[in-house]
């Protein structure tokens, strides 16, 4: 292992002992410092972890609804022709997309307690008015404040993330995150089918389904007030000797706890690097399976002959195997040698899939793929963020990097949301061929990414920067470039 630099300012960080094994910390802990801060760790997996994992079924099932509520007879009900559908399922990305940045700033004056809390609050409301619309308009107008709302949770709860947890610890705990929109797929569509047998000549099933989750959401809002915390320091959760290991473990890894401002000039430095953009288009590549899934998934299979009410039941089966892909992709050290082939795996399972799907009539055929195609995107979704955020170096990169997954996600569903048109059914060719097109591009670009980290960390390594005439602070400030820094592949 590579030695921590004596030279002045330098930092001690998590470094990589080679390619193919996890980042371990340099110093060594004394055995009681150890089973303490895995107890903390521990602490922290059972309560901010699993807050924002619940946010997200949460938010996975207010996205499926739409889907659900087409097959409830959403789309009939409420006047809806042609493409209508579509436009609706996408309207909420450009206000997503737009409102992802003023989001971000907000989660930073205020803090994620606060803001995280508050937007989740917003959703569910927003969820139970859609009970109430009558036309594609009404529809519209709420999925435009749909996505303005739930633009800033998603980059928030990464940005928590890597601020509790050591870089080793990143990729598991995102791929637990991510693992929630599965769980919501699993547990949405058997929910909605309940839901629907509701006897209530004032309710339709589909409005229900809205009313219900929304009202859900909006209360769990309030929930997450009491859990969360910025920081470790600011949690009434945690003892004091945990926090303080904490805080210990985060000066170890990252320097700063989060608690630095962010760097201008990096951040101009990382809107220009390539590899960000690599690693943030796997995601976009593996939101076109997830989000087949999620809002389209109960209509493919309703589309094959079965009845409303059990094409929503049947969801749950895609859900599971993409919530096993996850934890597969989440335990990737014990199968992989690294991200990159493990996301190599996944691409695999969505190509298979892709030509299944284009191949064969066959009802049972068919939804043998879509689980194939579930598992392959959900594994990559897990490993696509946990990928770029485990080579975040500071709060600069970090903040980059996260609004970088969640807008290519973003535009990842945006997409979906019209390659399954009306006029496709039942066999929905385009859609399939655009996802086997999205598995291929997944191989190229994680390729891509996987070759610029080998070689920058052979440069490293060949060609250290010297950093013995700067200061501690302008030492911690190079992040990724510091010279003790290593790429995660």
């Amino acid at each position: 292992m590579k030695e921590n630099s004596e030279q002045k300012g330098s930092p001690e960080l998590y470094i990589s002992d080679d390619a193919s094994k996890e980042v371990v910390s340099i110093v060594q802990e004394d055995p009681l410092t150890k089973r303490k801060l895995r107890w903390a760790h521990r602490k922290v997996d059972a309560t901010l972890l699993f807050v924002i994992f619940l946010s997200n079924v949460l938010n996975s099932m207010d996205r499926a609804n739409l889907g659900l509520s087409k097959v409830a007879g959403l789309e009939e009900d409420t006047g809806m022709k042609g493409s209508d559908f579509n436009v609706v399922a996408s309207i909420m990305y450009p206000t997503y997309l737009v409102f992802m940045l003023p989001s971000n700033l907000a989660l930073r004056k205020f803090g994620a307690r606060v803001w995280l809390s508050l937007i989740t609050v917003v959703w569910g409301l927003i969820n139970m008015c859609m009970a109430f619309a009558k036309n594609r308009t009404d529809f519209i107008l709420c999925r435009l404040f749909l996505g303005a709302a739930e633009s800033g949770a998603a980059p928030g709860a990464l940005m928590l993330i890597t601020l509790w947890y050591p870089r080793r610890m990143v990729t598991s705990r995102v791929a637990l995150f991510y693992s929630a929109f599965a769980a919501g797929a699993i547990i949405g569509g058997p929910i909605a089918s309940g839901i629907m047998k509701i006897d209530n000549p004032r309710f339709r099933g589909w409005e229900w389904i809205f009313f219900i989750e929304g009202l859900a959401t909006a209360g769990f809002g309030l929930l997450m007030f009491l859990v969360l915390s910025d920081y470790p320091e600011k949690s009434w959760i945690f003892k004091k000797e945990e926090k303080a290991v904490l805080k210990n473990c985060m000066d170890e890894d990252q320097i700063d706890d989060g608690h630095r401002p962010i760097n201008t000039k990096r951040l101009l430095i990382h809107a220009c690097d390539p590899l960000v953009y690599a690693q943030a288009l796997i995601l976009f590549c593996a939101n076109f399976g997830v989000n087949t899934i999620l809002t389209f998934s109960a209509i493919i299979v309703n589309k094959m002959g079965y009845s409303p009410s059990a094409s929503q039941a049947m969801q749950a089966a895609p859900g599971i195997c993409g919530f096993v892909g996850i934890l597969i992709s989440r335990y990737y050290p014990k199968w992989f040698r690294n991200h990159y082939f493990s996301t190599l795996f996944c691409s695999a399972w969505l190509i298979i899939a892709s030509v299944l799907l284009l191949a064969t009539t066959n009802n049972g055929a068919r939804i043998f793929a879509l689980c194939m195609l579930s598992f392959g995107s959900f594994g990559n979704v897990a490993m696509g963020p946990g990928w770029l955020m485990s080579n975040v170096g500071g709060p600069t990169r970090s903040a980059y990097g996260g609004a970088m997954n969640v807008i290519c996600g973003g535009l990842g569903g945006l997409c979906t949301s019209y390659i399954y048109r009306n006029q496709d059914a039942p066999r929905y060719m385009v859609g399939h061929g655009i996802n086997m097109f999205a598995a291929l591009l997944t191989i190229v670009t994680s390729t891509i990414a996987y070759l610029i980290i080998l070689r920058r960390n052979k440069q490293k390594e060949e060609n250290p920067i010297d950093i013995s005439h700067l200061t501690e602070e302008e030492a911690i400030d190079l992040e990724n470039d510091h010279p003790d820094f290593r790429y995660v592949p």
